[in-house]
């Protein structure tokens, strides 16, 4: 399979998991994507920068289904759908993000009450993963200009792929964009484990994303992956701790808690992690570039993050990081259409 070089070469993409949180407090849809998002293209737009958003379509879901017993979450609806169909209409991408849990959410009148047990695609029987998949695909296609082939796992969880393979392909979704190399979570609820994947720029995968399959139906598009110490860690721990204006989130919910084991690897020993534009890791997007170049100049730079997630700081980090790599051209999915293998 060969690539299209000048689709790769100098290149990046900045891909935005477009949700709320997950953790007893969601969040509201001004301050955790409004606004982390105008305040961003407010940054970046003069270089060019378009988004890919995967976007959370179980939250669409939900939004309609308990807008029935309460009209605001309809009001709600209609103003993120007006949100993404006027990004899409500027030229940003919109791509499949499933988070199934949003199935056993319900609103009490006054927040959402998060059940998160079913958490992962996978808890779900075949028929469900179908119709789950078509009805959020289908949700997305209504606002968004482009065609919907691509996909990304809610919380990397996309193992064992083979579960959820045949959900994907009979909806048209054939491009994943989860996997980062040495990623790795021992969270029951939120297992995955990408330490053996491919370095490829991207590589065609049947059943499982870290092998190669030259004859298979998907595609993976990786994220872009870098090695992080404890110290950058207990950085971050204390920044949360003692936080500056310049990094306090314009989000405002809480996030669902890992596994104490999640964390504590963190802070003890290396690990990877994906090239982030969310709070601090933002500041690491010029060395992840360095690297990226001696390593794999013929691959996209694929960088990800959520608005929720953006701060003051990390907005004015990443636009530093564009203005000093002027020569950078920036993609989105709907660019590597030419990629599909059947």
């Amino acid at each position: 399979m060969q690539h299209s070089h000048d689709l790769f070469k100098n290149s990046y993409m900045l891909s935005l998991d477009y949700e709320l949180f997950f953790g007893s407090q969601t969040g509201t849809n001004e301050k955790s994507l409004f606004e982390p998002i105008s305040h961003l293209l407010d940054e970046v737009s003069e270089a060019g920068c378009r988004l890919v958003l995967f976007v959370d379509a179980g939250y669409l879901e939900a939004l309609q289904r308990e807008g029935v017993s309460y009209p605001q979450l309809l009001q709600q609806y209609d103003q993120i759908s007006e949100h993404l169909i006027s990004l899409s209409s500027a030229g940003h991408d919109i791509q499949l993000h499933i988070h199934p849990h949003w199935e056993d959410t319900h609103y009490n009148g006054n927040a959402w009450s998060v059940d998160v047990n079913r958490y992962r695609l996978h808890a779900f029987n075949p028929r469900q993963r179908l119709d789950i998949v078509a009805r959020y695909k289908a949700q997305l296609q209504r606002v968004a200009k482009n065609n919907i082939f691509a996909y990304r796992a809610g919380g990397w969880c996309m193992q064992p792929f083979s579960e959820i393979s045949d959900a994907l392909i009979q909806n048209g979704v054939w491009l994943d964009s989860t996997v980062y190399y040495g990623g790795y979570s021992d969270d029951p609820l939120r297992w995955f484990d990408y330490r053996e994947t491919p370095v490829n720029p991207y590589w065609s995968f049947s059943d499982d994303p870290n092998k190669i399959d030259t004859s298979g139906k998907f595609i993976e598009l990786p994220i872009s992956s870098q090695m992080l110490s404890p110290l950058f860690f207990w950085k971050l721990a204390f920044s949360k701790k003692f936080k500056r204006a310049e990094n306090k989130p314009f989000g405002d919910g809480n996030v669902m808690q890992a596994n104490s084991g999640y964390y504590l690897s963190k802070l003890f020993t290396k690990t990877y992690s994906p090239v982030s534009i969310d709070g601090l890791k933002s500041g690491q997007v010029p060395s992840a570039y360095k690297k990226h170049q001696m390593r794999r100049d013929d691959a996209v730079f694929n960088i990800m993050g959520h608005p929720k997630s953006l701060t003051p700081y990390s907005v004015r980090a990443f636009g530093n990081f564009l203005r000093s790599n002027e020569h950078l051209v920036c993609r989105v999915l709907s660019d590597f259409e030419e990629l599909k293998p059947f």
